[in-house]
């Protein structure tokens, strides 16, 4: 496991589950505070990885779950090398919209890659690099759908499907129960009351003692 200054924060949770606005939110309010931060996303993050996140996410592209998965894992490795653990060795909160608990569900249980054997790969590919926090956002699907139904640029996973989004939420939840680096949250509730609650935790969090010794307020 490789050790770093930072602190790393990942998002997780089904499509349209609100998670992207929050992280929004979330960088103002860092900001604000004068927090160095950085803000990324999976896949993606880097010139390859956001190459790469056309192809694994395209609808046009005929990709196979193996190689997708290995895209996913190639695309992650640049994107720790070259973007998140280089700023979390200058001391910086990273926060990442998805990462290994996105391919874990999609890939490896919706997918039927299989879920332990994403963790196993991850673990023999990025030295099991994981978050130190992982806020996931459990969505009703029907909210789910009313918001897909609203966006325009869909790619192959925006699927305006009941039963789709009640399987990815639900796997979501079920693996964030086993884990105590998980926090679920409520995303029916406003986007005020989520971030008040994102930020009462990382507030509160023992790790990030700098919250602790500053004079940081919402």
């Amino acid at each position: 496991m490789i050790k770093t200054k930072g602190f790393f924060i990942t998002f997780e949770g089904g499509e349209a589950s609100g998670k992207t606005t929050q992280i929004k939110k979330l960088k103002n309010w860092l900001q604000k505070n004068k927090i160095p931060s950085l803000i990324t996303r999976e896949p993606g993050g880097t010139k390859i990885a956001e190459y790469l996140r056309k192809i694994i996410l395209s609808k046009k592209e005929n990709v196979s779950i193996n190689m997708e998965v290995l895209l996913l894992m190639t695309s992650r490795l640049d994107h720790l090398n070259k973007v998140i653990i280089p700023a979390l060795n200058n001391n910086k909160i990273v926060i990442c919209d998805r990462y290994v608990d996105s391919t874990a569900i999609y890939q490896g249980y919706y997918n039927k890659f299989g879920v332990q054997k994403i963790y196993q790969l991850h673990k023999l590919l990025l030295n099991n690099f994981l978050p130190n926090l992982t806020f996931v956002f459990n969505n009703n699907p029907n909210i789910a759908k009313k918001r897909l139904l609203k966006r325009k640029n869909k790619n192959k996973y925006d699927k305006v499907d009941y039963k789709f989004n009640n399987k990815i939420n639900s796997a979501f939840i079920k693996l964030a129960k086993k884990n105590s680096r998980f926090i679920i949250i409520d995303a029916t509730l406003s986007i005020n009351e989520i971030h008040d609650i994102i930020i009462s935790y990382l507030i509160n969090k023992k790790s990030l003692n700098e919250f602790k010794k500053s004079k940081y307020n919402k």
